[in-house]
């Protein structure tokens, strides 16, 4: 259990941690590019603005096509007229005014900014008008080679998800070190506590039996007392029959705890048991509760017979305590290669905030109540079910009732 515990904090520290760091990764990735990308936009304007004028003039004369290869210039450019025929260029990258042309970037009305993967290099162009007073005589295609920039970020990505794995890899081990030492008090608490239940239930089992057996043989006497010693005998041999269950619910615990409690698996018609305990458990029932049954014949399981019983008499009892007035149902039938139990009341139901904390030890849902039991009823039902393999499950809903489901294999 606490094994569990410590893997989940563990697990809930380094993933807490690890969405940060992928948060900071993903910032500092875009707050890079970006500042990478602005500066080199601010190149192309720059380029822009010192040759706007003289490609201005160059336009307003006839030329033919002109495109010079300077594969070492850093930024390129390529003019078009107002028709958008190249008029000139200086090309860093071979071929490139061919794949302008063709796609008709030079044609597109507005300005653009467009990052273009050519033959392994990535290049950024940036699409200006030219104009003479108000009249547009042409535009430029302006770019530069930013290879070497996207290499550099590409690495820095690389860098910054080798020192999340590695610092994942540390958060996980902090975490799990922590959370030991966090569990390590409340280990030692819980433990504790399992020894004392132990310790308590095997000590006080001999006393108690004295005490029982001292109060049957005063039940033999019971004609010679007076009617007022006699109720105080029947309050005595009550509480002691609650003490005595109390106590064996405690040792099952404590087995439970120590992994000591076994069952004797046989073959169970769990349709004969649930009638036969229904049946008991009728005469029982005040008349203001009704007991429906629908059980199909012949379900059969592998488990023990008086734990099972000692199962659905927890869920029974804890039914009819909830239940003033109504109807108690149990149905039981075959669903594909499952057995499904349920035991349905139709009482006050448990509140959204209890629910979930129901099969917890000695935990009250509404400590105001009186009614008897010791709070470990359910704990204890929650045991047997998952020792046979069963998963128990509860719905609940407040003035409504409640509702067990147990899932055999």
């Amino acid at each position: 259990m606490f094994n569990s515990v410590k893997s989940k904090l563990t697990f809930l520290f380094t993933g807490s941690l690890l969405v940060i760091l992928v948060i900071f990764i993903f910032t500092l990735y875009i707050f890079i590019s970006g500042a990478i990308k602005n500066n080199e936009l601010h190149e192309l304007s720059q380029f822009y603005g010192e040759e706007e004028h003289e490609w201005a003039e160059e336009l307003l004369e006839l030329h033919h096509e002109d495109i010079d290869f300077e594969p070492d210039r850093g930024i390129f450019y390529y003019l078009f007229d107002e028709s958008g025929r190249l008029v000139k260029g200086d090309e860093t990258v071979k071929g490139l005014s061919l794949y302008i042309k063709s796609n008709n970037l030079q044609q597109q009305e507005d300005e653009y900014v467009k990052e273009l993967e050519w033959e392994s290099a990535h290049l950024l162009l940036a699409r200006y008008d030219i104009q003479q007073g108000q009249q547009m005589i042409g535009s430029v295609i302006i770019g530069m080679d930013i290879t070497s920039e996207k290499h550099l970020i590409q690495k820095i990505i690389w860098i910054l998800i080798a020192l999340a794995v590695l610092f994942s890899l540390l958060f996980a081990w902090m975490g799990y070190f922590f959370a030991g030492q966090a569990m390590r008090p409340i280990q030692q608490a819980y433990l504790t506590q399992k020894k004392f239940v132990s310790d308590a239930s095997h000590e006080l089992r001999t006393p108690l039996s004295v005490f029982y057996s001292s109060i049957e043989i005063l039940d033999k006497e019971k004609e010679n007392l007076s009617p007022f010693n006699q109720d105080v005998l029947d309050d005595v041999k009550k509480e002691a029959e609650l003490m005595h269950q109390l106590l064996n619910d405690l040792l099952m615990l404590a087995r439970s705890d120590q992994g000591h409690f076994e069952l004797e698996l046989k073959e169970v018609d769990l349709s004969m048991l649930l009638q036969n305990l229904l049946e008991r458990f009728s005469r029982v029932l005040p008349v203001s509760l009704q007991l429906e049954s629908e059980i199909t014949a012949s379900l059969h399981i592998k488990g023990d017979s008086e734990r099972l019983q000692q199962l659905f008499y927890i869920l029974l009892d804890n039914a009819s305590h909830y239940t003033e007035a109504g109807v108690i149902s149990c149905t039981a039938k075959k669903a594909g290669e499952k057995i499904i139990v349920v035991i349905k009341d139709t009482g006050s139901g448990i509140s959204p905030d209890d629910l979930p904390h129901i099969f917890d030890r000695f935990y009250r849902a509404d400590p105001s109540r009186n009614r008897n039991g010791s709070g470990i009823g359910l704990s204890i039902a929650k045991m047997i079910a998952e020792a046979h393999g069963a998963k128990i499950t509860v719905k609940s809903e407040l003035d409504k009732g409640t509702e067990f489901t147990i899932t055999f294999p």
